[in-house]
């Protein structure tokens, strides 16, 4: 094959050589398709291109991931490779081919768009969509030979390496062909499923499946960039596939479009896809603008651009003999076919092991997932924590309202013990025999609302807070490994006892803003009658508190400019460093099992990504497109108010309160968990200890240990005696908290319990957050936590590991949501999770960034598949 090939000649047998993409392409012109012209650099290009170069770079990385390196031991070696594609020297005559077919492509000098094209890109099952470069409206062939080395060196991205890792996809054998097309200056675009890849996930099995036989296109103005970046929220068409008519319609507000940077005009505009490498020489680029407001809200396609496009799509997917995957675009009324890729094969459902039993550990007893057990411990707990954090966190919360531990052994309306795990996850008491201590219950009621109506944020802003910060940054700066053992374990519960006063002190703020949330969505519906009454149109009372500033929104604009930043390779990371320094301590649950942030930033590499690949808007446009929604419908809800003083004047003071104390939360929860780094890395410390001694294989070993365990053979090897080996024990353990990792632990053991005061039942109130789910309609139902409708392709993601698989615009559908999933939310299209509720930390981040969210659905993630389109209506808390 020559080393340019037009994209005409080429067919299904070349993806070997060309890459799936450029043959696709072929293909689709084979079949008479209206496909723009272009060329393909094949695979054997960028490898006689890079051979002589790649090789101990390539070494080095190879050798780190079999050692079970992390993402950032190995970012180096990635960037290494990345530099070294930057600067290779291209051959003159394949530069002299290059220019000459960009000039046959292009004989107006127009531009072209540059894309990858894998060797596994857009297959069958693995799309790898998103995980390359793009480059569009470049405009000339010097600027085209720039854009082909940075789609090049995004096959060394580390998201694109660990997701060639779980595709099982060797890298020594990965190549990049490249395919360059003339651009179609689009007046809409977007994307078209030949089939609705939906199903049924009602959790009974009883909902009505989405409708047979229709093809589902999402459209916008400008380049199709704003619908699969998720810039936009796209109008939605569906086509019977039948009779070729257009059977739904949703068009949906789309302020914001993608358009070549030299239409936006001079300052007007954001840059999107620069990459990595931008500097002065950049190609023209393109840029992200207002909609006309005339157009904002008006269709991107008629009717009868739809059916036509429907037509297209039977065209293609019986040419390649399965649904399709298509992008396109309209230009004077004509469709252009930009890209076809088959529906990815969904992965199968994770199932869960034999089913257990769901039973208190202590007889008579009732458990419930409250409190720290829900959002922020959502997996099974391992054994070291569930032995020594767990049991001290929950002791600090206590003493606010129980008093201290001496008094609490000795009152008998207290339940023994505090807390528990069941099947490995983490409950809470609540059998608290009050109607039987009538007057122990009114002294412990006293107790709570002295504590609660104390000076709790004067105590937090100018005791707790400047001790927990300067003390755990102090031991921060130590040398663990050059520690006695006595004194690594005094500074953990050093770490520990300052994290559980921490803790407790949340305890009695969080009061103040779980009661705020809950007084507002409780009485806005009675404050609002008037205008609903009227007719007029109500908003939520969600975007009355949308478009502050904020801890999270302060990562998320650090990591924008992190990703805009024109700065070399060295000076990028040591930038990204100081930025985990700041960042890095927000832990994705409060188990440490798992590494932080700054042990393991996939999160934050994927926002980066999402960004400078400008598949991800300006987060601070964002924010100030929030402020200007907040603004108008405040001032919508004060005119109407004006004959309802009492009303207007009520609400005025809840969203006071909610704003003071918004403030408070974000504040509070940024600096919880800065002890958590500091306790990882000392219990790793101990487990290279005991794995040097002979009793552990590895260091994370250590975790598997109950705390008791650990401290008896750290007793023992200082004794100078040899350890226990433990292997068995941590291999049995390992694989009983994985298996229970795929249960869905319910709300409360036993479902049924109930608790009293007197005669009135307060279950709701224990409970406050876990609001009843929505009862009709088919589908999953969970709480309504973020207002909002989208449809998208939906994506799991279960842990870190999974986070580099993550694109912007997707639904992310996770187990849960703590502060360190920040970013994720940041380009996220809609959030569906199994565990959380209203008043979660994932709740109030989703309706900070104005995105729709349905939590606590108990198993989205089992019943929901990769790739699948869902709808989250965030207005009624259904997913469908």
């Amino acid at each position: 094959m020559p080393d340019v090939v037009m994209l005409r000649d080429l067919r299904a047998d070349d993806a070997t050589r060309a890459g799936a993409k450029a043959a696709n392409l072929g293909e689709l012109m084979s079949a008479g398709l209206p496909v723009p012209d272009g060329f393909c650099l094949p695979i054997s290009v960028y490898r006689t291109t890079t051979a002589a170069v790649l090789g101990p770079p390539l070494d080095a990385l190879t050798a780190r991931l079999a050692a079970g390196a992390t993402d950032g031991e190995i970012e180096d070696c990635a960037r290494l490779l990345r530099k070294t594609i930057l600067t290779v020297d291209l051959a003159q005559p394949l530069l002299d081919a290059m220019a000459r077919a960009y000039r046959a492509v292009r004989p107006d000098g127009g531009g072209v768009a540059v894309r990858s094209s894998g060797t596994s890109e857009d297959s069958a099952t693995a799309s790898f969509a998103g995980q390359y470069h793009t480059e569009l409206a470049v405009g000339s062939p010097e600027h085209v030979v720039t854009a082909v080395r940075r789609c090049w060196a995004s096959l060394w991205q580390v998201h694109a390496i660990r997701y060639r890792e779980r595709q099982g996809l060797p890298h020594a054998a990965a190549g990049m062909a490249v395919v360059v097309q003339a651009l179609v200056p689009a007046e809409s675009a977007g994307v078209m499923f030949t089939v609705d890849p939906r199903t049924t996930t009602a959790t009974d099995g009883a909902g009505d499946p989405p409708p047979a036989g229709r093809t589902v296109i999402e459209s916008s103005w400008g380049y199709g960039e704003a619908v699969v970046g998720g810039l936009v929220t796209p109008d939605r068409f569906e086509v019977s596939r039948a009779d070729a008519r257009v059977v739904s319609t949703q068009l949906a507000h789309k302020a914001r479009m993608v358009v070549p940077a030299d239409a936006a005009g001079e300052g007007e505009g954001e840059g999107a896809g620069e990459g990595e490498g931008a500097g002065a020489e950049a190609p023209i680029g393109t840029a992200v603008v207002d909609v006309p407001p005339d157009r904002q809200d008006a269709a991107s396609l008629t009717a009868e651009q739809a059916v036509a496009l429907a037509g297209y799509g039977r065209t293609i997917e019986a040419h390649f003999g399965r649904p399709q995957d298509v992008e396109w675009a309209v230009h004077a009324d004509r469709i252009a076919i930009l890209q076809a890729r088959p529906l990815t094969d969904r992965a199968p459902a994770r199932t869960a092991p034999t089913p257990v039993r769901w039973q208190s550990p202590v007889d008579g007893a009732w458990w419930a997932r409250i409190s720290i057990c829900d959002s922020w411990l959502p997996e099974p707990l391992s054994p070291l924590f569930a032995t020594t954090l767990f049991p001290c966190l929950v002791a600090h919360w206590s003493q606010n309202w129980a008093g201290p531990a001496a008094e609490q052994l000795t009152n008998p309306l207290l339940p023994k013990p505090m807390s528990g795990t069941i099947n490995g996850f983490a409950y809470l008491r609540l059998d608290y025999p009050m109607n039987k201590y009538p007057l122990r219950t009114v002294k412990l009621a006293l107790n709570c609302y002295r504590f609660h109506l104390g000076p709790l944020e004067r105590r937090w802003r100018t005791v707790i807070l400047p001790r927990h910060v300067a003390r755990l940054e102090a031991m921060r700066r130590k040398d663990l490994t050059q520690l006695a053992t006595d004194d690594l374990l005094r500074l953990i519960a050093e770490a520990q006892e300052l994290s559980g006063t921490y803790w407790a002190i949340l305890g009695g703020l969080a009061w103040y803003w779980n009661i705020g949330e809950w007084l507002l969505a409780t009485a806005y519906p009675h404050i609002a009658k008037p205008l609903k009454d009227a007719g007029a149109e109500v908003p939520g009372h969600g975007a009355l508190l949308q478009g502050f500033p904020s801890k999270t929104s302060e990562t998320t604009f650090a990591l924008h400019d992190l990703a805009r930043a024109e700065r070399d390779d060295d000076e990028a990371e040591r930038t990204f460093e100081t930025f985990l320094a700041r960042y890095g301590h927000q832990v994705y649950h409060l188990d440490f099992v798992e590494p932080t942030p700054a042990e393991d930033p996939s999160t934050f590499r994927t926002t980066i990504a999402a960004y400078r690949d400008g598949r991800a808007a300006d987060p601070r446009e964002r924010m100030r497109s929030l402020a200007r929604r907040r603004t108008s419908a405040r001032a919508q809800m004060e005119a109407a108010l004006r004959p309802f003083p009492l009303r207007r004047g009520a609400l005025a003071a809840l969203l006071s309160w909610n704003r003071r104390y918004g403030q408070v939360r974000d504040q509070a929860l940024f600096h919880f968990t800065r002890g958590w780094p500091i306790m990882r890395r000392a219990y790793l410390e101990l487990g290279r200890r005991l794995t040097t001694a002979g009793g552990l294989r590895s260091p994370d070993d250590v975790f598997f240990l109950t705390g008791d365990e650990l401290h008896g053979e750290l007793r023992t090897i200082g004794r100078g005696q040899p350890p226990k080996t433990w292997d068995d024990v941590v291999d049995r353990r390992r694989a009983r908290r994985e298996e229970q990792r795929l249960l869905s632990p319910p709300p409360q053991v036993p479902a049924e319990a109930r608790i009293f005061m007197g005669k009135v039942d307060v279950t709701s109130v224990a409970l406050v957050g876990h609001q009843a789910k929505a009862e009709e309609g088919a589908g999953l139902h969970g709480s309504p936590v973020s207002p909002g409708r989208v449809t998208a392709p939906a994506r799991r993601v279960f842990s870190v590991r999974d986070f580099p698989t993550f694109q912007a615009g997707d639904v992310l559908v996770a187990p849960y949501i703590t502060p360190a999933w920040s970013p994720l939310l940041a380009i996220a299209g809609g959030v569906v999770t199994d565990t959380g509720g209203a008043l979660s930390h994932g709740s109030i981040v989703a309706r900070e960034y104005g995105i729709p969210a349905v939590m606590g659905t108990n198993n989205a993630t089992k019943l929901i598949q990769d790739g699948q389109l869902v709808t989250v209506d965030g207005d009624v808390g259904r997913v469908y």
